[in-house]
């Protein structure tokens, strides 16, 4: 099967980095991938970003909270117009650590929207980080 570079070239924007910093940053929400013993996870989460470093807080008790001990892990976060057929994504893969480096959780930080104690605070440090844009046709 032939792909027609020519609508892909017309059509889709890749992103530099800093723009997708900026709209990791514009969006609250995104999903967490990893792996699990019974294969692929992707779960939503909200988040904040410090500097380059995405941070979201779950609990340790979840499968989430346990898999972000340490390892690689994916985050995206999109938007996209279902009237004008057009919108954006970024991926972002790195490494899940804890942090533990705020005791008071001082406002900067992620506040969970979902019920519950959620008080494990986690860091993705990006090694990649791409992006692109659907442009409208």
């Amino acid at each position: 099967m032939m792909v027609n570079e020519r609508w892909y070239a017309t059509h889709f924007k890749e992103l530099a980095f800093t723009e997708c910093l900026q709209l990791l940053g514009s969006s609250p929400g995104g999903r967490v991938a990893y792996s699990s013993d019974e294969g692929p996870v992707v779960l939503p989460v909200n988040h904040v970003m410090d500097g380059e470093d995405i941070l979201f807080r779950t609990s340790p008790h979840t499968e989430l909270g346990r898999a972000m001990r340490s390892g690689h892990v994916a985050f995206e976060v999109d938007e996209f117009d279902e009237v004008s057929r057009t919108g954006w994504s970024v991926l972002v893969r790195g490494d899940a650590e804890y942090d533990d480096s705020d005791v008071l959780l001082p406002e900067d930080r992620p506040g969970p929207w979902a019920a519950g104690t959620r008080n494990l605070v986690v860091r993705i440090r990006p090694r990649l980080v791409t992006g692109r844009r659907l442009l409208a046709r």
